[in-house]
């Protein structure tokens, strides 16, 4: 059942979209008494965009268009981020950088009612367009709806539901919305809008800030900084067309709120976790070498530095995985596999080698490979602009725990015994 509040909310959004639409709609029903009725003259075209929610594929928002057709009483909204949880290779397929997402086509109160449940912000746009670019548009999404038509492979940052708008409404304006746009700076790079939409989780936040390569660290134009559908919102609001009488006019001819609610918010700028990091990655660093100290004291220190080189050395084939076998291009050429290095696994054996059998002479040289790949690593995350990849968070976070538990090894590893002379 929906909750009591919730279903407050939803007659508040129904009552406040019924009145919106009316006064989106007067200027075409007023069109409409002095002009015989055109088919495409019944169109309207809006731009749809929903502010962030709680989930991870919510922080970013999201857009959809909605088509209205008031000679034929319906309010059709298309929506390009479209997927479905119950499908068994949706996991396999995200996994690998080959998600298919499809065009899907809902009625306007449910949609409102969906995001009002999710306490999630609807704003529209309506755009200022001919009648015939508003009949190509209908045209265009209806045909790209057909089961035939409908499904793409989805890339978070070139090819999803806000760029899939965008490169539509820029098809009918014939590259307006790319000429206005491309080769001006935009705010940030794909990596600083990821960091500060992704606050919420901390967890998440190292997870997908270690992922992500130096293909993400290059500046941004305007054209794809609209990958996000709030940027693409603001980049149609100031721009301008020519209209059917040859004058220029704004694009979009009115905007509404029609559900106003925002209870999730996306930062304007990446925190600086860096400090808080650096101190997280002291406190283990001294846990790990509390492991030097002999006897049962020491044994707490030696399984953290044990669990520590497994979490690295997976992390290490994580990034390997995506880099080399999936398609996730924003994965490649990752710097950090210097400090999460899956050689790290091949040095657990030397720490615990206190209590099992010595694990011969490989641990130690593991070791040394580690704390040489870590210096490395992290010297490139202090220079971005030799290295190329903004990484010096995960630097911070992970160089001296992997050093001391590279050293906690060196330490316990037993030392072979010399070889008794050969007799005379």
């Amino acid at each position: 059942m929906t909750p009591l509040p919730a279903r407050a909310a939803i007659r508040r959004v129904r009552a406040l979209w019924l009145v919106c639409l009316a006064v989106l709609s007067s200027a075409s029903r007023a069109a409409a008494q002095t002009a015989a009725p055109q088919p495409e003259n019944s169109l309207q075209i809006f731009l749809m965009t929903m502010g962030p929610g709680a989930e991870v594929w919510e922080r970013f928002g999201h857009n959809a268009i909605w088509v209205r057709d008031s000679a034929a009483g319906r309010d059709l909204v298309y929506n390009y981020g479209t997927f479905d949880f119950r499908d068994p290779n949706l996991v396999p397929h995200f996994a690998m950088g080959r998600p298919i997402y499809w065009l899907g086509v809902g009625d306007l109160e449910g949609t409102l009612r969906e995001y009002a449940a999710r306490e999630r912000s609807v704003e529209v746009q309506e755009l200022n367009l001919s009648p015939r670019e508003r009949a190509e548009i209908a045209l265009r999404l209806a045909q790209n709806a057909t089961p035939e038509q409908r499904n793409y492979r989805y890339d978070y940052y070139r090819d999803n539901c806000s760029t899939r708008v965008r490169d539509l409404l820029d098809g009918i304006l014939g590259g307006a919305l790319r000429r206005a746009t491309e080769g001006q700076p935009a705010e940030g790079t794909l990596r600083w809008h990821t960091h500060r939409s992704l606050t919420n989780d901390k967890l998440l936040y190292v997870g997908i800030l270690a992922a992500l390569g130096p293909a993400v660290d290059q500046p941004l134009d305007q054209w794809g900084e609209m990958f996000l559908p709030r940027k693409l919102q603001e980049r149609v609001r100031e721009l301008s067309v020519v209209g059917p009488d040859g004058r220029t006019v704004p694009l979009v001819k009115r905007e509404a709120r029609l559900v106003d609610i925002d209870r999730y918010r996306v930062e304007p700028e990446p925190p600086n976790w860096g400090p808080l990091f650096s101190l997280v990655a002291i406190a283990v660093t001294l846990l790990l070498l509390s492991g030097l100290i002999a006897g049962p004291l020491g044994v707490p220190g030696q399984i953290a530095g044990a669990l520590w080189l497994l979490t690295v050395g997976i992390g290490g084939l994580v990034l390997l995985f995506l880099w080399i076998v999936s398609n996730h291009t924003a994965a490649a050429r990752n710097h950090n596999l210097l400090l999460l290095s899956p050689v790290a696994l091949l040095v657990i054996p030397g720490v615990l080698s206190a209590r099992r059998r010595g694990p011969g002479a490989w641990a130690p040289r593991a070791a040394w490979f580690v704390i040489g790949s870590v210096i490395i690593g992290s010297l490139l995350a202090a220079l971005p602009s030799i290295g190329g990849q903004w990484n010096l968070q995960i630097a911070q976070l992970t160089a001296l725990p992997s050093l001391a538990a590279a050293w906690l090894s060196i330490r316990l590893s037993p030392r072979r015994d010399p070889a008794p002379p050969s007799p005379r």
